[in-house]
């Protein structure tokens, strides 16, 4: 139904797992705050994802637009160096209507 893919990796006992949703729906915000040391990038994403998908988010999942074929070795920084990384940090439910689906928040 949406037309993004997204490639999250999630840590699950100390290594991280891939998984590749399809059918989200992926909004960019990028923008800037000026602050006593400078301008500062403030970007951050919000991704729709419905429960079809049988993908739940969580807090703290690392997120990048796309499917990524990268396995993470040692930490999750590395992801950077992959692409634009966004990391999840609210998710709320929305379970009645015709789209049932997660909201989820991340810079």
């Amino acid at each position: 139904m949406f037309p993004h893919e997204i490639t999250v990796f999630r840590e699950e006992n100390g290594v991280y797992k891939r998984y590749y949703v399809t059918g989200v729906l992926w909004e960019d915000a990028k923008g800037n705050n000026m602050e006593k040391s400078g301008l500062k990038t403030v970007n951050s994403v919000t991704l729709y994802i419905p429960f079809s998908s049988g993908f739940k988010p969580m807090e703290k999942d690392f997120v990048l637009k796309g499917i990524v074929d990268y396995d993470v070795v040692k930490k999750p920084s590395e992801l950077y160096s992959v692409g634009d990384v966004r990391v999840i940090n609210s998710v709320d439910a929305y379970d009645y209507g015709g789209l049932q689906h997660y909201k989820a928040g991340g810079s």
